[in-house]
């Protein structure tokens, strides 16, 4: 069963009662029975649980306003960018560019095996560049209007990632801020409607519990 963020601290105080012993796993997105037969999934732009922490202690300190988050959605080619302060999205932008090649692959990427490009490959390295020197002035924008926001959640290719920090003007965050999180999910190519997508995922957790139950 799935439950959106509001109803967070409901489900956690409905969790503790039936299962007091339930701990916070290693990574802190999850509680679990000490049977290991319930479990309790936090939604994921709420805030991690330390590793062993018992329900009751997280629920104390939790707060439920999500505050200030950034999801940026990048492949070759493709970006989209929301931000959300607590559930309304005040800044979103979905942008596209031909900077594939019409095998799918990246002309960045082919560059990387291959001599020198003619004029098309060049326009296409020319419109990756201006994508990428975009989506940092946006981030940027949002930086300078709402602040550093309290999470930056990210789906970008490990080669991509490493494009946008070599970009000018840089991003206004580093790859390794704690603040900077990589989204588990598998992201189809951005635009709007897959932007909203993702978000949902974000703020929506998941109990487990046995059939018998």
């Amino acid at each position: 069963m799935s439950f959106p963020h509001q109803d967070l601290a409901e489900q956690l105080a409905a969790f503790a009662a039936r299962w007091p012993d339930a701990r916070a796993c290693a990574r802190g997105r999850s509680f679990a029975a000490e049977d290991a037969a319930a479990r309790l999934w936090l939604p994921f732009a709420s805030r991690a649980a330390a590793p062993g922490e018992a329900v009751a202690d997280y629920l104390a300190r939790a707060d439920d306003r999500l505050g200030v988050q950034v999801v940026l959605l990048l492949r070759a080619g493709a970006m989209a960018i929301g931000c959300w302060e607590d559930d309304e999205l005040v800044v979103h932008k979905a942008q596209r560019k031909y900077v594939v090649r019409g095998h799918g692959r990246a002309q960045a990427t082919h560059r990387k095996t291959r001599g020198k490009s003619r004029y098309g490959s060049r326009l296409r390295l020319q419109n990756w560049k201006r994508l990428l020197e975009e989506t940092n002035e946006r981030l940027r924008g949002i930086w300078r209007d709402f602040g550093p926001p309290r999470a930056v959640f990210l789906s970008v290719p490990v080669r991509v990632l490493a494009d946008l920090v070599a970009a000018t003007p840089a991003p206004p965050f580093a790859v390794d801020d704690p603040g900077v999180v990589r989204i588990p999910l598998h992201v189809h190519r951005p635009d709007h409607a897959e932007l909203l997508r993702v978000r949902r995922w974000l703020v929506h957790g998941r109990l487990e519990v046995p059939h018998a139950e």
